[in-house]
């Protein structure tokens, strides 16, 4: 279902709410503060959100053409802040007891937590495990699915196989798994290879190719350059290589082409 500002009390409570274009909300899907209306609610152009799932934080962003899927829980006391393209599987927990920033280009698979928080002991009969402490995942990390994340810091490109229990920071392009997780990228090799501008572009002229057969009037809307000061026109959509930007327009042709990347290339709004 489309949101639409007839059917927004439905689903979103705040005190203030920004929308992007074409957000989807499936069935029983609820954002609101833990204690009454959210103070601040920002949703980006080109957003699902399944049914079933509930968030509950006092500040929520979520970037363009993210997907969260069914029965998951967003809910702490501090503001949750996702980026573009963000995609989490169903039945997912991300606590925000603590500032939980999330990057853009991030994956979570289906059945994982993030937790900002340790706190159930009784701490008058001297428990010592009584903390909360910031998460903050960095563009491009995937969880691939049942992870089990400590509050930590995520390096960009970094990546926990299945059923990790990741308690330690996550350093930039390694591969975790086990549980507790240990580094296994000289075994498995990193998540991401060097490719270069060159080999970017051809696979980006390429996947245009392809749109293309379906799609053939995008020629005149959309052009794949290297670089930011090719970008000669404000009726076309740019995707620009070396820095993974394109000049959102938000038109039709556009809005197509980005759904067919993903989740194979990923792209985030240019600003000059």
């Amino acid at each position: 279902m489309l949101l639409t500002y007839d059917n927004l009390k439905d689903h979103i409570h705040a005190k203030e709410i920004k929308l992007g274009k074409n957000i989807e909300i499936g069935e029983n899907t609820l954002i609101k503060g833990p204690y009454g209306p959210a103070e601040y609610v920002e949703i980006g152009d080109n957003v699902f959100l399944d049914k079933e799932i509930f968030i509950m934080t006092p500040s929520l962003k979520i970037g363009d053409y993210s997907k969260i899927y069914k029965f998951t829980r967003i809910s702490g006391y501090q503001p949750c802040i996702i980026g573009h393209n963000f995609w989490c599987d169903q039945n997912s927990i991300l606590n925000c007891t603590d500032l939980l920033e999330i990057g853009n280009n991030v994956g979570i698979g289906a059945y994982s937590q993030l937790w900002t928080h340790i706190k159930f002991g009784d701490v008058l009969e001297g428990c010592r495990f009584n903390n909360t402490k910031p998460m903050k995942i960095e563009d491009d990390v995937w969880f691939v699915g049942h992870c089990i994340v400590s509050p930590i810091t995520a390096k960009k490109k970094s990546m926990a196989m299945v059923g990790s229990v990741i308690v330690k920071n996550m350093e930039e392009n390694r591969i975790y798994g086990g549980a507790p997780a240990v580094d296994m990228t000289e075994k498995l090799g990193p998540q991401f290879v060097e490719k270069s501008l060159d080999d970017k572009f051809n696979s980006m002229n390429n996947l245009l190719e392809q749109f293309l057969k379906t799609e053939p009037l995008a020629k005149d809307f959309i052009e794949i350059v290297k670089f930011s000061d090719e970008v000669k026109s404000d009726d076309k959509t740019y995707f620009i290589v070396s820095e993974r930007k394109y000049t959102k327009r938000l038109n039709d042709i556009e809005v197509k082409f980005m759904k067919f990347l993903l989740p194979t290339a990923k792209f985030i709004p240019y600003e000059k």
